[in-house]
């Protein structure tokens, strides 16, 4: 399955070194997060992937297209202000193996997190993915979810580049995570 992501720099050395790359707790952008994140990785036990104790890895449905698309969702999930945070940050190409990836709604995943940060007791989250999901050519409609990341997987690296434009065109992204 083609996938794309943007991870921070510093993973590039882990990912040379031991040849793999897996999540980190101590990465995850926000504490209030980590209940909504490991229900992803329940999930994905249940679906058969161990994440061994780590986060999941998130990752987006197609291949990395090095345009708008790809910039323009990193930085209304990333905000990244000035080219130092930019130089943080690297686009992943990868070709994963579908037994590794668990792919599921954006939106949803977004009514889900809401829920959580609304304080609902055992929320639900809504597994399932409408076909057009996938057929949207723009963005960032399905989201997947790996254990890790293995070397062979990503066919390029490349550093994350600032959109070409000040006004974004409307994105999947920015709509259902109500920015």
């Amino acid at each position: 399955m083609r996938l794309w992501t943007v991870q921070h720099r510093a993973v590039l050395e882990a990912l040379n070194d031991t040849g793999e790359l897996v999540g980190d707790w101590a990465r995850v952008m926000s504490p209030s997060f980590r209940p909504a994140y490991e229900e992803m990785v329940a999930e994905m036990a249940r679906r058969g992937l161990d994440c061994a104790g780590h986060p999941p890895l998130w990752a987006w449905h197609g291949p990395d297209t090095r345009d708008d698309r790809v910039a323009l969702t990193a930085e209304l999930l990333l905000n990244p202000g000035d080219p130092e945070e930019y130089d943080r940050y690297v686009v992943l190409d990868l070709d994963v193996p579908d037994e590794f990836v668990v792919v599921s709604s954006y939106g949803r995943w977004n009514d889900f997190l809401e829920a959580i940060f609304m304080g609902q007791s055992a929320p639900n989250m809504d597994w399932s993915i409408d076909r057009d999901e996938f057929d949207e050519p723009v963005g960032c409609r399905v989201q997947a979810c790996l254990p890790r990341i293995a070397g062979p997987w990503v066919l390029s690296v490349r550093p994350l580049e600032p959109s070409s434009s000040d006004e974004p065109e409307e994105t999947p992204c920015a709509v259902e995570a109500g920015e």
